[in-house]
């Protein structure tokens, strides 16, 4: 990237609420640069593909596993996506697990959850379209010269610092407030300090293509004393007669905090376990899995308060806002509407547009 490049505005993170505040600033006609430090987009809704023995390769969510949409202007949003033909109606609600039986969903429960054709990674390929996104670029400083906001990548990244006029960050927020939450006012300080994100530690199981697919799409575990807050059979987003039989376990937030700093070797025993665990609720077979794949999630499920707006506004004349599911609640939405909230308020304020 040219030294010489200066652009309205950057946003760091290609998640849902990043993309999602990108596209709407770029929709208005701004120069957008969106900077992402992996080589994916979408953040946690995410897909992984498996490699099954014949070679072929099966899409399976070990992120986010589904999304509702509550908000009309997600809603819309969603139809539109629906008739790309990237996401579909997966299931009006799942079973639950509790008091040692498994029950079915709560009549007011049953939203519809819906989960992707492709995985859910289609959800931030599809909002990328047209955005300039910077991949494999971890910014490590933040630095504001001259009323420029200037990103640097850390050492390891040969690339020129990214200069903008506008900053919108959509990382995690305790990723966040290490870059710049220097920046945000004392009352703003004490708002973040009660909003935590929680790790998750997440299986991925392959089984025999002979198995039978359960009655099941999903369960919740409510079970406080279990290690497992989620059971999904992945291939129930699959057609009838494809290839591959995938189930996907979420460990709880206390279970993931033991293995932060795990290495791939411990993960996998972890994983091992979890497995156990679900044999207890989905049946013994699924303690025999063909094949184990182990992901730690960090910072996955953002706890606290949301703020009102759906994002933070840093209090300093240069435009620096922060936004996330964090800030508005979790989930899928909740992210891509602070985005869209924090767009908007740029928009207005900053560009008048």
């Amino acid at each position: 990237m040219s030294t010489t490049t200066l652009h309205d505005v950057a946003v760091i993170g290609a998640g849902m609420s990043g993309l999602s505040a990108a596209k709407r600033l770029r929709e208005a006609g701004l120069n957008v640069v969106v900077v992402e430090k992996s080589r994916g987009v979408g953040g946690r809704a995410a897909t992984r593909r498996m490699t099954l023995a014949g070679g072929e390769e099966i899409p399976v969510d070990h992120g986010a596993q589904f999304f509702t949409a509550r908000d009309l202007r997600f809603q819309d949003q969603v139809a539109r996506w629906q008739e790309r033909g990237i996401c579909f109606p997966w299931s009006e609600g799942f079973m639950t697990w509790q008091d040692g039986s498994l029950h079915e969903p709560e009549a007011w429960r049953k939203d519809t959850r819906y989960a992707c054709c492709g995985g859910m990674s289609q959800l931030g390929k599809f909002l990328a379209e047209g955005l300039n996104v910077v991949r494999e670029f971890q910014v490590d400083n933040v630095m504001l010269e001259e009323g420029i906001w200037q990103l640097y990548a850390d050492s390891a990244h040969s690339s020129s610092p990214v200069s903008a006029r506008a900053l919108l960050v959509s990382a995690p927020l305790p990723q966040a407030m290490k870059l710049v939450g220097n920046r945000l006012s004392l009352e703003q300080l004490e708002f973040t300090s009660r909003i935590t994100c929680d790790p998750c530690v997440a299986v991925i199981a392959r089984y025999s293509d002979a198995t039978e697919s359960p009655l099941w799409h999903g369960i919740q575990v409510r079970d406080l004393t279990s290690p497992i807050s989620w059971m999904a059979w992945d291939s129930s987003r699959r057609n009838r007669g494809t290839l591959g039989a995938f189930a996907v376990i979420h460990a709880s937030s206390e279970y993931s905090s033991l293995w932060l700093e795990a290495s791939k070797e411990e993960l996998k025993s972890a994983g091992e376990e979890l497995l156990k665990q679900a044999a207890l609720i989905g049946g013994d077979w699924m303690k025999h899995p063909v094949d184990l794949v182990v992901h730690r999630w960090r910072y996955a499920h953002p706890k606290g308060p949301s703020a009102p707006s759906g994002f933070l506004k840093a209090p300093c004349p240069e435009p620096l806002y922060f936004m996330g599911d964090g800030l508005n609640g979790g989930r899928i939405e909740g992210a891509w509407l602070s985005g869209l909230f924090a767009a908007e308020d740029l928009l207005l304020k900053a560009f008048s547009l």
